[in-house]
């Protein structure tokens, strides 16, 4: 498969059933290869149904792409004990064979009650399918303590790691919120209560940046690779990103090592089932309800461009360390410390850096709303260049008097190599 050796993109929320196969009966390899065309690699899927599921991997291998796919056994057996290797047993059988199967489905955001059977259920699937991955997703870190089961954030996700021994670290966290809580709509499910009180913590919304320092932490421990999910589709309480909102989660994201990134969503939900709609009220997703392109769906592209180009490069390395400038209410970041590697001066007023391995550099821009500058200069001797996001070619920087200055956009980032 193409995109082995990639840096992945995900999604949640892909094509819903009622557009996967045309009026004709048809698969839409055409809704697919759209989905491919905006910059997402790997392809988390519904539970079409056995055959439309096989349809589906089969396209996806020809159009170079991975899939994560969902099918309502995992959801038995992870209730049904007794016929639990029976029903697994069964899945890796019809879809193991398939080579754009990157993994399964497995759970979205457990109690750390469920540790124990998820972790069986990761074992299981181990031992019958060894070269694919079960998928989970945690919790971000500003869900209650109720909701995590856990003393602390960090606790849950060390607990996660010891017991369920997933192959890739999940999590998401939707940053941008609409401001102060206006109403409280009547929701019967009690988890779904539980979520939407927790979006509301605080208005200003505080805890992203604290969220990944956890998760970097627990990755280097375990030597675990971590992603993220970041916020595209208005709901609830949560506001519709700008194009630079959602520069800002992906580079500074990206300052922090995740091998993989994932968007919520590509689809708006709604479209199978109006579940949940009444008090989320799901708009402008990549993807309209009615199978229309959102704004979302060229701005992503873009940035897709450069998250595939920047992250493939990346990938193989390892971020060393990650520093911040400018007054931040998050209470793990480490600030400038005047110099690091072959930095001897840094100056930003609101900036992320992060230092990997092989000599990178990224910087992005914490300020989504106004372009910022960095100054830097470096050890003599070393060379400067910087990599042209437009053409994919390394530019050698001119150094001026004071150093190296260059001009970030609001939320964006910019990919250095010092050698």
């Amino acid at each position: 498969m193409s995109t082995m050796n990639k840096f992945m993109i995900s999604n949640w929320c892909g094509i819903p059933r009622k557009f996967v196969r045309h009026a004709d009966g048809t698969l839409a390899v055409d809704r697919i290869r759209e989905a491919l065309d905006v910059g997402i690699n790997l392809l988390a899927a519904y539970d079409y149904g056995y055959e439309t599921n096989c349809e589906f991997l089969a396209a996806c291998e020809k159009l170079g792409m991975r899939v994560t796919l969902s099918d309502e056994r995992i959801d038995r057996a992870i209730h049904d004990a007794e016929n639990r290797r029976a029903l697994l047993t069964d899945v890796v059988r019809d879809y193991a064979s398939y080579p754009a199967l990157l993994g399964y489905h497995i759970f979205d955001e457990p109690n750390s009650g469920a540790f124990n059977t998820l972790g069986e259920i990761r074992a299981i699937l181990s031992e019958l399918d060894p070269a694919h991955e079960s998928y989970f997703n945690l919790f971000p870190n500003y869900a209650s303590l109720e909701m995590l089961g856990n003393p602390t954030y960090y606790d849950h996700l060390a607990q996660f790691i010891e017991v369920v021994k997933p192959g890739i670290l999940s999590y998401d966290h939707y940053h941008f919120i609409k401001g102060n809580e206006q109403d409280r709509p009547d929701i019967e499910d009690e988890r779904e209560q539980q979520i939407y009180a927790a979006a509301f913590q605080s208005v200003s919304r505080p805890g992203f940046f604290d969220n990944i320092e956890d998760a970097l932490a627990i990755s280097r421990k375990t030597d675990t690779p971590f992603m993220i999910i970041i916020l595209v589709v208005e709901h609830g309480p949560y506001r519709n990103p700008t194009e630079a909102e959602i520069r800002w989660e992906v580079y500074n994201s990206l300052c922090y090592g995740i091998k993989r990134l994932s968007y919520f969503t590509y689809w708006t939900p709604g479209v199978d089932t109006d579940e949940g709609d009444a008090f989320w009220h799901w708009q402008n997703g990549m993807i309209n309800k009615d199978g229309t392109r959102n704004a979302h769906y060229d701005e992503i592209a873009g940035i897709n461009r450069e998250l595939q180009a920047i992250g493939n490069i990346l990938l193989p390395y390892a971020v060393r360390d990650v520093f911040h400038f400018g007054a931040e209410p998050d209470t793990k970041v480490r600030y400038w410390p005047g110099s690091f590697g072959d930095v001897t001066a840094m100056a930003a007023d609101l900036a992320t850096v992060a230092f990997y391995d092989g000599g990178y550099v990224l910087l992005a821009n914490k300020n989504y709303t106004a372009a910022t500058t960095v100054t830097f200069s470096v050890k003599e001797g070393a060379r400067v260049r910087v990599y042209d996001k437009t053409s994919g070619v390394w530019q050698t920087a001119t150094a001026e008097t004071d150093g190296y200055t260059v001009t970030l956009a609001a939320g964006d980032g910019m990919l250095i190599c010092i050698d």
